[in-house]
């Protein structure tokens, strides 16, 4: 059970501030794209925008790994000048040690953030990171089989 807890909770993205990240050390964050950053299949808002020049002017990296097609992701990063991965295959971890290195990241100075315990959090465990569990982004928008994991997920929930 301890691979589907996820190290810290927050309501929303923005709740991630740079102090917390510099008091945790860390200098890149991995993060989920549908329901954590934004709707599914909408772009970033005024709050994404600002919380990301605000990664950007402080030296932390924020890359996209979403399961979604990599279309969808470079529909997303193409305003941002960011780097986003599509297909990501989580919780599995072999294209994400790839990434890491290909950015110079560490797991012991990145983070993991994402809206889902059974692949966003489950990976970032995996991998030895922190991980950040936050509330979706417009659940109302969610698919069907998004749905369904989240009743799933109540379950382990409740084991906390």
């Amino acid at each position: 059970m301890s691979y589907f807890k996820p190290d810290f909770l927050f309501e929303h993205f923005t709740d991630i501030t740079l102090t917390w990240l510099k008091n945790h050390s860390i200098t890149h964050i991995f993060s989920d794209l549908d329901s954590t950053l934004a709707g599914h299949n909408q772009l970033g808002d005024e709050q994404f925008e600002k919380w990301l020049n605000e990664l950007n002017n402080s030296n932390i990296q924020l890359i996209i790994l979403s399961n979604n097609s990599q279309g969808r992701v470079d529909r997303f990063i193409k305003s941002y000048n960011m780097k986003g991965y599509g297909m990501a295959n989580k919780p599995g971890t072999g294209k994400v040690k790839k990434i890491m290195a290909e950015v110079g990241a560490t797991a012991d100075k990145s983070l993991f953030l994402g809206d889902q315990i059974f692949t966003d959090i489950w990976c970032g465990k995996r991998l030895g990171m922190k991980t950040v569990l936050v509330h979706p982004v417009e659940p109302e928008r969610e698919p069907w089989n998004i749905t369904l994991k989240r009743k799933m997920e109540s379950i382990v929930r409740r084991q906390w």
